[in-house]
């Protein structure tokens, strides 16, 4: 009996080795985040939030997202996205999961990034007991990254959401709306083959 264990244990591990990822699994990207305020002096590497991707959104599901707002407006962004599966997840402590439906990436003519996320409901900001709570039924997240991989992140609980050609939907006042993601730090990006 336990002979079989052995053999079955082996296959398993041979067969793992050999399984192929899905063709549209091309990009894992994982951004680290703190929570303001919180120097990197001060912050535990151990402690740190983390935002994976498993994918970025397609052309066709930004057009999703730019037809339902120029249809239904922002408070019905989620509806051109109902088709559309679990893109990444925002890990809080404690267990608590967001769901990214949506995710694209633009660089900037400095030489950084924009990521926008959609996570599919509001975000708890535990750390901020005067943030705003929100009217929308999800959360857009605007990350900007400088050329190091490094920057910071502001939500759509403190500013209005607007279309963008590229994007899909974007902060309005990115400028105004407070830091919600502080020391963002790009931990791996890779190609699947």
């Amino acid at each position: 009996m336990r002979s079989h264990a052995h053999i079955a244990l082996a296959l398993l591990m041979v067969l793992g080795a050999t399984v192929k990822l899905p063709a549209d699994a091309r990009v894992v990207e994982r951004l680290t985040f703190a929570r303001p305020p919180a120097p990197e002096s001060t912050v535990d590497p151990k402690d740190r939030l983390a935002l994976n991707l498993e994918r970025w959104s397609t052309d066709a599901e930004r057009d999703k997202v730019l037809h339902a707002m120029a249809e239904n407006g922002d408070r019905q962004l989620l509806d051109g996205l109902r088709d559309v599966s679990r893109l990444g997840t925002v890990w809080w402590p404690g267990g608590l999961e967001y769901d990214v439906r949506y995710a694209r990436s633009q660089p900037r003519a400095d030489g950084g990034t924009d990521v926008v996320l959609l996570v599919d409901r509001p975000l708890w900001v535990w750390w901020d007991d005067k943030a705003a709570s929100t009217t929308y039924p999800y959360t857009v997240v605007q990350l900007r990254l400088g050329k190091d991989g490094r920057g910071e992140g502001r939500t759509s609980l403190d500013s209005a959401v607007v279309t963008d050609p590229t994007l899909g939907e974007m902060l309005k006042d990115y400028a105004s709306a407070a830091v919600r993601f502080a020391d963002v730090r790009r931990e791996r990006t890779r190609e699947l083959t």
